[in-house]
């Protein structure tokens, strides 16, 4: 592929409404300079809610002028990622889907689960019905003759500009019995996790120290697929929901491929800025100049949490949070009408969580 004339758009679409965030990222690389839609690629990775589906078919259309989509990427089932992706796929036409099939795996996991009566055949249908966002994208695209490909670790795009660094297929079998979605695991009884509703309240942090819990997040967000873009020398990482454990993984995976991840361009900041997706040895390994959050208007202060970008701000992280409009990371590309500079989120010392 020519670079010399390498530019990138990333946008992430003004998702969620209330205090429920959600995730709609529209991507545009080549010559974008040249207006020829031909030496461009277009990437769709998640679709948000049914409404974001469609604000991303006519943004795709006015800004990208094309009606075609090289690549859709489902990161996971969850409805606030998968929803949107039928309507792209009816409003759009498009070469092929990124999305993992947690039916096609029945036959690998159905003996982990409590009750022994579930065979591979019903196991599969219960992981339909309950993933039904994620099945009706499946059924959308192969009514259409889309190709599915599932993204586990070392899948490449055909430019090879596009690589997965996680999870591994055997992580993702290991995660999918405990998704909250599917029958009782014997190696997780509760899988319902029990949240206590905290009073919101003033926290005073010192700029040495940090606080990142790194909790527990559901087997769904770390089964997310992280995607690294990589051309002209620069990189850029999308990671959906993943957690810490998923984020180290995918870590050590790069390194394992000579990829360092402390040197980004651009990332997303997983599971629109929660405190519970990453911990200090995770953003210590994966460092960008820039970050995106994707968060609703009223999400604030859990989405995103002040202690995340307190903690990416000190680590040279200019960060940036839609909350209710769209923002664009860009690289040599067109001015667009509308669309004007944006400040980042800064350190604040004392903060409500």
């Amino acid at each position: 592929m020519d670079t010399s004339n390498f530019g990138i758009e990333i946008d992430f679409l003004a998702v969620g409404k209330g205090k429920r965030s959600a995730d709609a990222i529209a991507i545009r690389y080549g010559d974008l300079q040249s207006g020829d839609a031909s030496r461009q690629q277009v990437i769709i990775i998640d679709g948000g809610t049914k409404e974001s589906g469609q604000a991303l078919v006519d943004h795709v259309k006015q800004h990208y002028g094309t009606s075609f989509v090289d690549l859709v990427i489902m990161t996971h089932p969850d409805r606030d990622h998968a929803s949107g992706l039928t309507q792209v796929l009816e409003g759009l036409t498009v070469e092929e889907l990124w999305m993992h099939q947690p039916w096609e795996h029945s036959e690998d996991i159905h003996q982990r689960f409590v009750d022994g009566r579930i065979t591979t055949s019903s196991l599969e249908r219960r992981l339909r019905v309950s993933m039904d966002a994620a099945h009706e994208v499946e059924v959308a695209a192969k009514s259409k003759g889309i190709t599915i490909i599932e993204p586990f670790a070392g899948t490449r795009s055909t430019d090879g500009v596009i690589t997965v660094l996680g999870p591994t297929e055997e992580y993702y079998l290991d995660l999918l019995p405990d998704f909250s979605k599917t029958p009782e695991s014997k190696s997780l009884m509760e899988k319902a996790f029990s949240y206590v509703k905290k009073a919101i309240e003033w926290v005073t942090e010192k700029f040495d120290e940090e606080h990142l819990p790194g909790d527990e997040t559901s087997a769904e967000n770390n089964s997310s697929s992280i995607i690294l873009f990589q051309i002209a020398g620069r990189k850029y990482l999308i990671v959906g929901d993943a957690g810490v454990p998923a984020l180290l993984a995918a870590r050590d995976y790069a390194s394992s491929i000579g990829i360092s991840l402390d040197d980004l361009q651009f990332m997303q900041v997983p599971h629109h800025g929660s405190k519970k997706n990453v911990s200090t040895e995770v953003l210590d390994a994966i460092k960008a100049s820039s970050a995106f959050v994707s968060a609703a208007a009223n999400a604030a202060p859990k989405h995103p949490s002040q202690r995340v970008i307190n903690a990416l701000t000190k680590r040279g992280t200019n960060v940036f949070v839609t909350a209710g409009s769209g923002k664009r990371h860009r690289h040599n590309s067109p001015n667009r009408q509308g669309w004007s500079g944006i400040e980042p989120r800064g350190y604040e010392s004392t903060y409500q969580e």
